[in-house]
């Protein structure tokens, strides 16, 4: 897994490099990988980066230097930084990456992260200061895990890879399990590792070796871009466009062949009409099923845009390697990614093999139209509340689409129910205990202080093993503007057509696969399209199929897996399950009276880490 990897610790009596060299096999174990590191002559501390030789590929760390730094990831503003430097009379940083930040380091202290723009995570190793110091970019964009014991600390990109520090005693995380359950993926900071921390967005983690303290100090917060717009709507609107074609621009730096995901509906078609295809060149690619909507109006949208394009197909032999894919999934994202289809790995086989190098996705661009935003989407009865009282007790109601319909008393022992219960409720109230927001723009927050970091990101890290990963819908600026408007502006999908129609009207008139219209079909229209688009879709109708054939695999493969793992003797003797109402959902959902395809697969994942890391 790519990104940092470090150790520092309190006393010179425990030898490091058995730790650290086996985190770092961890993380190495792609074939396709780089890697550097350094461990201190008296073994005090170890450094790491591993990488895919994209982004930074020039070592960062020196030998001389008593302030050692590495970087995994995005700057956007470096020219700007080493302007910076130049006024404040600072000496010459050299060329190097590294160079620069331990300029800035010793100018501005640990405060130096908060005048940086990109997506990116920072360790800075400062002996004079005799700390340890973790930085990560606004939105959090990669995991650095962490984990303060009472010898040393450690911290690294990949859960695994801090559990490797034998001092770290890994046990499930029950608030972990019921976040998971009910979200579909851990709030804040849990991990599945009780004792092990993520680090929050916009933070500066500070390690201190002499006395083993730790301290975090948040920068930036999520709910500051919440403001206010002073103009009209149309000029926000062209503001929105121009900033979001910057943002599109900035995931364009550098000299990387570029590719895409390419699918039906409009995020990745906004992001497609904002590149002049014919200055950079880009490869698309779409999977799913054979003859679904995504395959024919990817293939639509990429003629009009000019890209090379392939279709990669979800098959059934795919779907009939279901437990050998997730378990592959599992070990990628540490146990902490549900799939909402079982496409991710089949996306690696082409990843493995692509002739690009920094992959663009259209994620994100649910907080352009908070109404389809799901599962924190917008509607009438956000808009109606008065209360953050009011927000919790909906959203506890409406996002629970994994175990909603169960008693976890039936589900979990005694001893695990006791742990679970009411901890998802707790997550959600602790998330958004100190922001000051309308109910509408607490759903944008959630989703994107969230579900995109944890959810989202987590997906991410499969890719990340093969392609460096951008996303402009994300963009910091971008997102500064987009939340400055009411609500209601961006509640629909008024900015994706705007964006779209203005930057390249063709695409527009292509038909959305969410709804069956062109993009810019009138809302009567759409409206009646979107019902016949739904009975096309429910026939399996070539060109309107769904894209994945998540039922069919939860039919055929997933609970022939439950039964075989989750039914094990190894796997009830942990005592966290109940046999017979796992049996009842396994019947229930092979019978097609309830769905329970979510839960058990989530119950999968968990003990498939187990398996792997306790």
């Amino acid at each position: 897994m790519p990104g940092l990897i470090g150790i520092a610790q309190k006393t010179l009596e425990q030898n490091i490099r058995s730790v650290f060299g086996a985190g770092l096999t961890v993380m190495q174990r792609e074939k396709r990988l780089q890697s550097e590191s350094r461990i201190a002559h008296d073994d005090r501390w170890a450094l790491g980066r591993v990488h895919l030789g994209v982004l930074q590929p020039t070592p960062q760390l020196t030998e001389s230097d008593e302030v050692h730094v590495l970087l995994h990831g995005d700057l956007y503003n470096e020219a700007e930084l080493r302007t910076l430097l130049r006024s404040e009379g600072a000496p010459s940083s050299g060329q190097g990456i590294g160079a620069l930040l331990t300029a800035l380091y010793r100018l501005y202290g640990r405060s130096f992260a908060s005048r940086m723009q990109g997506a990116f995570c920072i360790v800075v190793l400062d002996e004079r200061q005799k700390q340890l110091v973790l930085v990560n970019d606004c939105l959090g964009s990669y995991f650095l895990f962490w984990f303060n014991g009472p010898q040393r600390f450690i911290f690294a990109s990949q859960l695994k890879a801090v559990l490797c520090d034998p001092e770290a005693k890994p046990t499930l995380n029950p608030r972990a399990v019921a976040d998971y359950i009910t979200f579909g993926c851990p709030f804040g900071e849990k991990t599945l590792a009780a004792q092990v921390q993520l680090l929050p967005p916009a933070s500066t983690l500070t390690y201190c070796w002499e006395d083993g303290n730790c301290t975090i100090e948040r920068y930036w917060r999520v709910d500051a871009a919440f403001s206010t717009w002073e103009d009209g709507k149309p000029a926000y609107l062209e503001d929105v466009r121009h900033a979001f074609n910057q943002a599109v621009q900035r995931s364009l730096i550098g000299e990387y062949p570029f590719g895409m995901s390419l699918s039906g509906g409009l995020d990745s078609r906004a992001i497609l009409s904002a590149i002049d295809c014919t200055r950079t060149p880009i490869s698309t690619y779409t999977l799913g099923a054979k003859g679904c909507a995504d395959e024919v109006i990817a293939a639509k949208l990429s003629r009009i845009a000019g890209t090379t394009h392939q279709f990669l197909e979800l098959d059934i032999n795919y779907l009939n390697e279901g437990l050998i894919n997730l378990q592959r999934m599992v070990t990628l994202t540490d146990g902490m990614y549900l799939t909402h289809g079982l496409t991710e790995i089949l996306a690696l086989q082409l990843l493995e093999e692509a002739n690009f190098s920094v992959l663009l996705r259209g994620h994100g661009g649910e907080l352009a139209k908070a109404s389809l935003a799901w599962p924190l989407h917008t509607d009438e009865r956000i808009y109606a509340m008065q209360s953050k009282d009011e927000f919790v007790s909906y959203m506890m109601e409406r996002v629970n689409y994994i175990s909603g319909n169960i008693t976890l008393s039936d589900l979990f022992t005694e001893e695990w129910s006791a742990q679970i219960e009411g901890g998802a409720r707790r997550s959600l109230e602790e998330s958004i205990a100190d922001v000051r927001l309308s109910p509408p723009d607490l759903c944008s927050y959630l989703y994107l202080a969230e579900l995109h970091r944890r959810f989202t990101l987590a997906s991410l890290e499969l890719f990340r093993n093969f392609v460096e990963v951008r996303m402009p819908f994300v963009d910091q600026d971008f997102l500064q503007l987009l939340f400055r408007c009411p609500a209601r502006w961006r509640d629909k999908t008024d900015i994706h057509r705007i964006l779209i129609g203005t930057n390249n009207p063709a695409l527009l008139k292509v038909r959305n696969s969410n709804t069956g219209a062109p993009g810019d079909a009138n809302p009567f229209v759409e409206k009646i399209l979107d019902k016949a688009n739904s009975l096309l879709k429910r026939l399996n109708l070539r060109g309107y199929r769904h894209y994945h054939s998540f039922d069919r695999w939860m039919k055929q493969t997933l609970l022939n897996s439950v039964e075989q793992v989750l039914l094990h003797p190894e796997s009830l003797a942990r005592g966290i399950y109940r046999g017979a109402t796992l049996r009842q959902l396994m019947e229930e959902t092979r019978q097609g009276k309830v769905d329970h395809a979510y839960l058990l697969q989530v119950l999968l994942i968990l003990e498939l880490w187990q398996r792997e890391n306790l």
